[in-house]
């Protein structure tokens, strides 16, 4: 074994060297574990003083102040003592904005804040806003492809390598730190660890600063609104309010300029009130509606933020009158509409010579500024216009007073002209009364500087002598002229140039015109024009005042006349119904009609049936030389139609007058060569004539008023003639009749045979009155080409006025409908006639239709009665409506025509309101529904059938209760 041993170890190395090789790798061993454990504690001495410069600067940025813009700062400066921040940036985010409040590039600190909107393009920041995720980028130029965003560059000299840390607060991304440089590779996951620990903790710290800086800027805005409102309050004048909020927002919150814009209701401009830029409210800048951000803002009334007027085509850079360099400073702007009850009063516009200057928070606060404002301007107008009302009332109370002061008309003028002018500040006023029957304007009312002028002869203007006057006539329109008659200017002040003319009308006539000088301020500034539009305002109601006194005051006066020519007229009335004789009522016809109408004399012509000629009646006011040749007199028609221009038919309605021309020697019998005629008829025929002898000597005309008074005259003097009849009539059957027995048989020869011959349909009638004469009346006229002309008609009356009002209303139809086919056109005519020629509070509804049995067609139009039932073979009903009124309440109306097609088997039924009205002892009307189910029940029997069906129906109904209304009905059926 020795021996064994030895041999090995002579083989290889001895023992000492093995030994040897042992000791030095065991000390080679020792020296790397002590290496080792020399870098772990380099490392840790490392770690532990990054940890206390990352604590100490955790501790700078919580012991900072909460100054967001110096916290940013120090933030910098601590990130500089742990990584490479020669180029570093920490910025903010204020909803789309990023908001550099901090910014070093290669050493060199930037002006800031610097705004950037994210809406545009993200980029790399508006990535990490998103994802809330670092980001390390060691190679731009490498790395492009593979980035998550594409980086924006505002440097020419991009950087290459960067770092982007989000400072997150809560769940909100609230800023970035980001530091970069422009070498590759100088940053690593080092650098990325120690500014995230450092962003963490700056991150809290920008939270609170924000916080702490909103807060204190929202506490600062609310107390300047506050305040702003405070001395809304104490100020009334418009003018002190704007210039308190232009210059307080400028002093606390920094902004220049800030302007208040006021809407200028009639060039739509906005006129610039008060301005923190002196020159800008010295010109009173104008701008446009829809011009830069104020008009857009007018015309959205919505507020309008531009952060960047750069990239705003919006922003207005030159105000007229402006130059460009007084505003090129403004960098943001902000147009905020003041609204008041939904109305854009004005704006309140606020300029900044910083980018990004307005936030949400400044926004909100300038709103509720501008609606303070709003409030302020809305409660001032209405102070101005409770004064102006107060003052328009007083003024129209002292010309009312005036005007119940004043006895007749010519004092009334004289008291309104002399207000006028002190109310008004002119100092001439005049009026021009309209008369109507010389159609002519008359001068009254003179009130000139010195006073109340006199006119030595009365003054009066003719339609056609000025311009002016008759463009004022006809368009009824207010209107300012140059043009002034010469009779005018002895009483104008010297170096008047224009006067004013305003039409005093109401809704019935004209009045007349008030005049005055033109009315003029001292300049053309919005309150002055104001003022002027105040004062014409005070003109035309003045105008329009004076228009309802005159009108009361002539309406008075008409109605006295009125009511003295309806006496006169029934004084005549009972005169003729008294008396028996013709002769004698003729006599006291003519007696009654000089004091009446004040003709010189009267004549009436009796016609002689059986010789055809017209011989002279009862006369008055005809010398005895003239009474012999009237004696004498018998003149045939035509004798008589060639002293007239027209021809005299029997159809036309008495009460039509002609001017006449008198032969020579009935000249010298009347004793004037002028004279009007009155056809008299009774029955449809012609049975005399009424002349009447115009003495115009002293220049009266024969007026509308004194021709409606004749027209009377002549109905009664045909009424004479046809009771003279009757009561012939009456003797030869040996009985008399009483008065209104008479009129009811006058009546009833109005209305037709209840069943005529239509071809094709059967028609049956009923008419009753309520009383012994009836306001009710319909008619068949048989009209050219086979149709046949339908009428029912009711006047708005009972008694003996209803029934010669319908007598007349009659006769106008049937006379307009022989001349016109179309229903509309013959109402239009007839309401017309009607106007112009009744005298009366009456009115009538008539339905009118044209019948062609032919076409079986019917064509219709309504002026205000009940419209007629349709009823169909199969029960349908249809109602005939109209949208036209009664005829005889104003002489123009519109009334529409309508047809419809007849089928076998309709029927028609025309009615008054005395069937639908019929009332019980319950006050329970028969009405529309009972009426259409009673026809329609009885819809398949003859047309006399549901007359009677229906009449029958009307009177089980009404019971014992008194007949209140006429009752008038007319059934028409088709053939089946």
């Amino acid at each position: 074994m020795r021996i064994a041993a030895q041999v090995q170890l002579s083989d290889g190395l001895p023992w000492p060297s093995i030994s040897f090789a042992i000791l030095v790798a065991a000390l080679m061993l020792s020296a790397f574990v002590l290496w080792r454990r020399y870098l772990s504690r380099q490392q840790l001495l490392q770690r532990i003083a990054e940890f206390e410069a990352l604590s100490a600067a955790g501790r700078a940025i919580v012991a900072a102040e909460l100054d967001l813009t110096a916290l940013c700062e120090l933030i910098a400066t601590e990130a500089e003592k742990v990584i490479d921040a020669s180029t570093f940036q920490t910025a903010v985010f204020d909803d789309n904005w990023y908001r550099i409040l901090f910014w070093r590039i290669n050493g060199v600190i930037q002006e800031t804040p610097r705004n950037f909107n994210l809406q545009e393009r993200g980029g790399m920041v508006g990535w990490i806003r998103e994802s809330k995720q670092p980001l390390l980028v060691r190679d731009f130029a490498k790395e492009m492809d593979k980035l998550p965003a594409v980086p924006r560059y505002i440097s020419e000299t991009p950087p290459r390598s960067a770092i982007f840390i989000p400072l997150i607060s809560g769940e909100d991304v609230i800023g970035i730190v980001a530091a970069q440089n422009q070498q590759p590779k100088r940053f690593n996951e080092e650098d990325l660890r120690r500014l995230m620990i450092l962003a963490n903790q700056a991150a809290a710290a920008i939270a609170h600063a924000k916080l702490y800086a909103k807060e204190q800027n929202r506490a600062a805005q609310l107390e300047l609104v506050g305040k702003i409102a405070r001395q809304i309050d104490s100020v009334q004048e418009p003018e002190e309010i704007f210039e308190q909020v232009v210059q307080l927002v400028h002093t606390i919150f920094g902004f220049h300029p800030v302007s208040i814009f006021l809407c200028d209701a009639e060039s739509g401009e906005l006129v610039m009130q008060a301005s923190s830029h002196q020159q800008l409210s010295e010109i009173c800048a104008r701008i446009p509606a829809g011009r830069g951000l104020v008009g857009t803002a007018v015309l959205n009334q919505t507020t309008l933020i531009s952060n960047n007027i750069q990239d705003d085509k919006r922003f207005l850079a030159q105000i007229p009158t402006l130059p460009l360099s007084d505003i090129s400073t403004t960098r943001s702007e902000i147009a905020i509409p003041l609204l008041a009850n939904g109305e854009v009063l004005g704006i309140l516009d606020v300029q900044s010579e910083r980018l990004g200057a307005f936030t949400p928070a400044q926004e909100a606060t300038l709103q509720t500024l501008g609606a303070e404002v709003a409030i302020a301007i809305d409660k001032t107008k209405q102070l101005t216009r409770q004064r102006e009302q107060a003052w328009l009332s007083t003024a129209q109370l002292q010309i009312a007073d005036a005007i119940w002061r004043s006895e007749d008309l010519e004092e009334m003028a004289t008291a309104v002209s002399r207000l006028t002018a002190m109310l008004i500040g002119v100092p001439f006023v005049c009026l021009l009364l309209w008369e109507d029957e010389p159609e002519q304007y008359q001068l009254t009312g003179l009130h000139t500087e010195h006073g109340s002028g006199w006119l030595p002869e009365p003054v009066t203007i003719s339609i056609g002598s000025w311009h002016a006057l008759d463009a004022v006539h006809i368009g009824q329109e207010t209107i300012t002229t140059p043009q002034i008659p010469g009779w005018l200017h002895p009483h104008l002040p010297k170096g008047t140039m224009r006067l004013t003319l305003v039409p005093m009308n109401t809704a019935v006539q004209t009045s007349g015109i008030l005049v005055t000088t033109e009315i003029k301020v001292e300049s053309s500034d919005q309150i002055e024009q104001h003022t002027l539009q105040k004062r014409h305002e005070l003109l035309n109601n003045i105008a329009r005042q004076t228009a309802q006194a005159i009108e009361s005051s002539q309406l008075r006066i008409a109605q006295q006349e009125e009511a003295w020519v309806n006496t006169a007229l029934l004084q005549v009335a009972e005169a003729v119904n008294s008396l028996i004789d013709l002769n004698e009522i003729l006599n006291t016809i003519v007696r009654l009609v000089p004091m009446l109408v004040g003709v010189r004399s009267t004549l009436i012509l009796i016609w002689d049936e059986d010789r055809s000629i017209f011989h002279a009646g009862p006369s008055y006011g005809v010398n005895e030389m003239g009474r012999g040749l009237l004696e004498s007199l018998a003149i045939d028609r035509d004798e008589l139609e060639r002293m007239m221009p027209q021809t005299v038919e029997t159809s036309v309605p008495t009460g039509t007058s002609y001017k006449l021309t008198l032969p020579h020697w009935l000249q010298q019998a009347f004793g004037t060569d002028n004279a009007h005629i009155f056809p008299l008829h009774a029955r449809g025929e012609l049975v005399g004539m009424m002349i009447v002898g115009i003495d115009e000597e002293n220049g009266r005309f024969i007026s509308t008023r004194r021709l409606n008074i004749l027209n009377g005259i002549a109905h009664q003097a045909a009424t004479a003639v046809v009771n003279n009849q009757l009561y012939k009539e009456s003797a030869e059957r040996g009985r008399l009749a009483q008065e209104l027995d008479v009129a009811r048989n006058i009546q009833s020869s109005l209305i037709p045979p209840g069943s005529p011959h239509i071809p094709g349909c059967s028609v049956a009638s009923f008419w009753q009155a309520a009383r012994q004469v009836s306001g009710d009346f319909y008619d068949f006229i048989e009209l050219p080409d086979h149709k046949w002309g339908i009428v029912i008609a009711d006047v708005a009356d009972k008694g003996i006025p209803a029934a010669l009002f319908m007598a007349m209303s009659r006769t106008i139809i049937r006379t307009i409908a022989h001349n016109r086919m179309h229903p509309s056109e013959t109402l239009i005519r007839v309401n017309q006639i009607i106007d112009s020629e009744a005298q009366s509070d009456l009115f009538v509804t008539v339905f009118y239709a044209v019948l062609d049995p032919q076409k079986h067609t019917l064509t219709y139009a309504n002026g205000g009665h009940n419209p007629p039932i349709l009823l169909r073979q199969n029960g349908d009903i249809e109602l005939l409506r109209g949208d036209g009124m009664a005829l005889g309440i104003i002489p123009d109306v519109t009334i529409a025509e309508s047809s419809v097609r007849l089928h076998h088997g309709d029927t028609l039924i025309f009615y008054t309101d005395g069937v639908t009205e019929a009332m019980n002892e319950d006050y329970d009307e028969f009405s529309m529904g009972r009426l259409q189910v009673t026809a329609s029940r009885f819809r398949h029997r003859q047309a006399e059938n549901i007359m009677h069906a229906i009449t029958h129906a009307v009177n089980d109904h009404a019971g014992d209760t008194p007949q209140f209304d006429d009752i008038t009905l007319v059934v028409l059926k088709m053939d089946e």
